[in-house]
């Protein structure tokens, strides 16, 4: 296993120095959204947007007032590391923990290059938000230590209670687990990005006779005969209609949603990833893999 030290010193050699060259400074706008901290309550103008009405003002005063922000020079990114069983599958180069936790720490080390600070809800506990490379090493040594994780509702729940400005948050997932609720309440509250990270195996079954699989969550077994073209289908049926089932509750919520495979170089993911949000600034629901 690569020691903390060994796997942030790759991620900056091959991820986050050339994506961080290709942003060109972009790096707010682009890859963090905006965070906005409320400056005043007052009284509508023509073209201020509905969704800033402030009503309990409104009520207050009989007279439509919104809310106006600024944009904080500091900015905020949580990360929420979701470290469940079903996280430590993986049926190519690397489990999904590991790509979620070596896509974490790239955004992570972008952000605190540029003066920012970083949060995370890991497996091993809270990490509160500091800035500095030292809180990217702590990062990558907590999560490689792991630990008896969170359900990813109580994970969300916790990172409800502790994230209190607004911020960046990603969530690093495969989302098979109750999320709906919180998630939503994160993104009315936050610029959430959920990442959804999952395995071609999740997918599509090999032809490869009869294999024995085991739920990691319960530990239940089941032996397939992936020979049988009919057993392969109604796998690939269900598993693509439960895929898109998580799919609708991230973006429902009003999340960005970025779907990550364990097959995919990080490098042209997560630049895809930028290129979009530079496309696309407004916080509207959307979708990149």
């Amino acid at each position: 296993m690569e020691t903390p030290e060994a796997l942030l010193a790759r991620l900056e050699l091959k991820v986050v120095r050339p994506l961080d060259g290709l942003l060109f400074g972009d790096y707010r706008g682009v890859f963090y959204g905006k965070s906005l901290e409320l400056a005043e309550i007052s009284p509508y103008a023509p073209g201020d947007e509905a969704e800033r009405i402030d009503w309990p003002a409104t009520a207050r005063t009989g007279e439509l007032h919104v809310r106006r922000f600024r944009e904080e020079r500091e900015l905020t990114l949580w990360l929420l590391l979701d470290g469940s069983p079903s996280m430590r599958f993986g049926s190519r180069r690397r489990e999904k923990y590991t790509l979620a936790l070596e896509l974490a720490l790239s955004v992570a080390y972008i952000a605190l290059r540029h003066g920012n600070r970083v949060g995370a809800i890991l497996p091993s506990g809270l990490l509160p938000p500091r800035g500095g490379k030292a809180q990217a090493l702590l990062l990558a040594r907590e999560a490689l230590k792991g630990g008896k994780a969170l359900s990813l509702g109580e994970a969300l729940g916790l990172l409800e209670r502790v994230a209190r400005r607004r911020s960046l948050v990603f969530v690093f997932s495969d989302f098979l687990d109750t999320f709906s609720a919180p998630f939503s309440r994160l993104a009315a509250r936050h610029d959430l990005v959920g990442v959804l990270v999952e395995d071609p195996l999740e997918r599509a079954l090999p032809r490869a006779g009869v294999l024995s699989f085991v739920d990691p969550e319960t530990g239940a077994q089941v032996e397939v005969n992936t020979l049988d073209p009919r057993v392969r289908e109604a796998y690939r049926l269900r598993a693509e209609a439960l895929r898109a089932a998580r799919m609708r509750e991230i973006l429902k919520a009003g999340a960005d949603l970025l779907v990550a495979s364990t097959e995919m170089d990080l490098l042209p993911l997560l630049l895809g990833f930028v290129e979009r949000r530079r496309r696309w600034p407004s916080k509207a629901p959307r979708a990149s893999s």
